[in-house]
């Protein structure tokens, strides 16, 4: 007999039946609460940003997460990107400005409201470095764990990138994997009752840009055995595509944008299946300042230093950058330890890294003046590490590789503030791992690195001879700013993972002058000075332009206009009005996402470069983008008025 309401499903009918079906849900509910205990422990706190010399704080994650603004994508987008040619008029379904699809973080894998589109079962979120990807997978997870929702999710597993790097050299099953990552989770051999294909289970794969192989989907095969050990990028592809392994299972894939496309369109058939997480509106800013700090006059200071970019003698920047929830979260450290009185100037990401740096060394406003030159020491090695981390390509380093740095973890409380130890997956590593604290701290550190090694010793770290003369002559010839400039621009244009974006912005801003006397604070100290030449910035920023009229791809070019912000060139606006109006000889589009970002420089340059836009031939924009790409700068711009026909 069959329920009516479940097509189906059929009912146990006989008592052996009932019996062994009472038997798994109380052995998945005992799993569960293992599994949910576990989860708990790792999501329930976020830390701040405290300064040395103070306790660590932790702010419940409950009471002080900020709902982001999360999109709905298009996958035929997503699907078109390198089309060569495309309508001229807007498809019919495409939303106004006012109706636009947003989804709550809870609902990520809610049916849709339309009957005829299919449950959605794997879902590829994107968003920017800092726009708070993995806070928003530590909510989702803790929201599940405490049964605040998706109760109808038997388990959820977290697997990071950053993490299964270490594992590339091995081969795992499903189960297996699982097992290596919660260690609440007890094989099927050890508990008969448990079985998971039975099960509605949500997978949830952060960080795919810092993968460092590619998931092979061409080796995919119909494969149901969970228990079948197979390489990891092929077990990666198979988990993906969930209807193989297991066919309940849900899987979410967040990056960056830049390795959006290395899941293939095939594996994203339903418009819902892409989202983007654009960070905060000005709304959730003020949120989040009402909810991070507990003095009223600090919430006011930080409104106002943020808000006040909105008029249209001042930069906007600060405003832009404050989409991102790190980057608030930097700037309510620095307010929370500048002395009353004291102007805070922030108009670059670089500068914002800076004065976030001395805060969590603990040498803001000379604190710590006794032991500053140690901290400066550690500072440095950090930043070998860093850079060593980064041309690896890995996130995550061990105990031994943070000793061959010369750094002693039972003395360095300066390591403690900036890197953090792992949680996930601690029992599969013979010693202890760690990695950077903040998103962007490992990049920032690293062009440190590589300027003080050019500042000290005039050596070009970045610079990769291929031949036994370009060995010598590196090594005989001193280094120039300008050829260290040049190389870390080519390292930007040869990655197409945007390993090196976040590096070029912060070692070109280290580079110019206005942020020496920061430099001096944190390792160049007072006996040392290095001016950057007005000559060297405008040749490099040159360099810059010429390499986007060379066209590399969408990703690189704006990172290039990134490092011309970070650099001050003040016609950056003028550039991109340039590159929107051009042609596209090798018929690669902009993404929505890249076009949402260009508009905010054109808009933080001010009254007059929302002029120039004005004044584009919408037409000729078709050039680069597509009619939604043309949609996101429209809304950036809040030319409400102007309408597309």
């Amino acid at each position: 007999m069959e329920d009516s309401g479940q097509q189906g499903v059929t009912l146990p009918h006989t008592e052996g039946e009932r019996t062994a079906l009472t038997q798994r849900s109380k052995s998945v509910g005992g799993v569960r609460e293992k599994l949910q205990s576990e989860l708990r422990g790792r999501c329930a706190s976020l830390y701040d940003g405290t300064p040395a010399g103070q306790e660590v704080r932790s702010h419940c994650l409950t009471h002080s997460y900020v709902e982001l603004l999360i999109t709905e994508g298009n996958v035929q987008w997503h699907n078109d990107r390198h089309a060569a040619t495309r309508p001229v008029r807007p498809p019919s379904d495409m939303p106004t400005a006012n109706e636009e699809v947003t989804i709550k973080l809870d609902d990520i894998f809610k049916p849709p409201l339309s009957p005829d589109r299919p449950q959605v079962k794997t879902v590829l979120t994107k968003g920017p470095a800092g726009s708070g990807k993995t806070a928003s997978v530590q909510k989702f997870v803790l929201n599940w764990a405490e049964d605040r929702a998706n109760q109808e999710v038997d388990f959820l597993f977290v697997f990071p990138f950053s993490e299964l790097n270490w594992l590339i050299d091995r081969s795992f099953s499903l189960s297996g994997l699982i097992s290596h990552f919660h260690s609440s989770m007890t094989s099927e051999s050890e508990n008969p009752g448990l079985d998971l294909s039975r099960s509605k289970v949500v997978f949830i794969l952060d960080g795919l840009d810092q993968f460092n192989l590619p998931l092979d989907f061409e080796s995919i095969s119909v494969e149901s055995d969970i228990n079948k050990e197979m390489p990891l990028p092929i077990l990666l592809a198979n988990l993906i595509w969930c209807q193989l392994l297991l066919p309940f299972a849900y899987v979410w894939v967040i990056t960056r944008p830049a390795a959006a496309s290395f899941i293939p369109i095939d594996f994203l058939p339903q418009q819902q299946c892409l989202t983007e997480i654009r960070g905060f509106d000005d709304t959730q800013k003020r949120e989040f300042f009402r909810k991070r700090f507990g003095h009223q006059s600090l919430v006011h200071k930080a409104i106002a230093l943020v808000m006040k970019a909105i008029a249209p003698e001042s930069s906007r920047n600060l405003c832009v950058l404050c989409q991102t929830p790190l980057c608030c979260e930097m700037l309510a450290a620095i307010l929370e330890n500048t002395e009353a009185g004291e102007c805070v100037e922030i108009d670059t990401l670089t500068q914002l890294y800076t004065h976030f740096l001395l805060v969590r060394i603990g040498l803001k406003n000379g604190r710590n003046g006794e032991h500053s030159e140690s901290i400066r020491e550690v500072v440095r090695k950090l930043g070998k590490l860093a850079f060593l981390q980064l041309e690896r390509g890995s996130l995550i380093f061990s105990e031994s590789d943070v000793k061959e740095c010369g750094i002693d973890l039972s003395k360095s409380s300066t390591f403690h503030r900036l890197c953090r130890p792992l949680i996930a997956g601690c029992e599969m590593y013979l010693e202890e791992m760690y990695r950077f604290a903040y998103t962007g701290i490992q990049d920032y550190l690293a062009a440190l690195h590589v300027f003080l090694t050019y500042t000290n010793k005039r050596r070009n770290l970045l610079l990769q001879p291929t031949t036994l003369f370009d060995r010598l002559k590196g090594t005989f010839r001193r280094a120039s700013l300008l050829d260290l400039h040049r190389c870390s621009v080519d390292r930007v244009l040869r990655n197409t993972h945007g390993t090196y974006d976040l590096f070029l912005c912060f070692l070109l801003g280290l580079s110019t002058t206005p942020k020496q006397t920061l430099l001096d604070l944190v390792c160049l100290g007072k006996g040392l000075k290095v001016t950057g030449s007005k000559g060297i910035t405008e040749i490099t920023a040159e360099y810059i332009k010429q390499a986007i009229k060379a066209e590399p791809y969408p990703q690189s070019t704006v990172a290039l206009f990134r490092g011309l912000r970070e650099l001050g060139d003040a016609s950056l606006g003028r550039e991109v009005r340039r590159y929107l109006t051009s042609e596209s000889r090798w018929g690669f589009l902009l993404e929505p996402d890249q076009c949402w970002e260009l508009a905010d420089m054109l808009w933080a340059g001010g009254e007059m470069e929302r002029e120039v836009f004005r004044e584009m031939e919408r037409l000729s924009w078709m050039r680069r983008m597509s009619m939604w790409g043309f949609w996101r700068m429209q809304t950036v711009l809040g030319d409400r008025h102007w309408q597309v026909y």
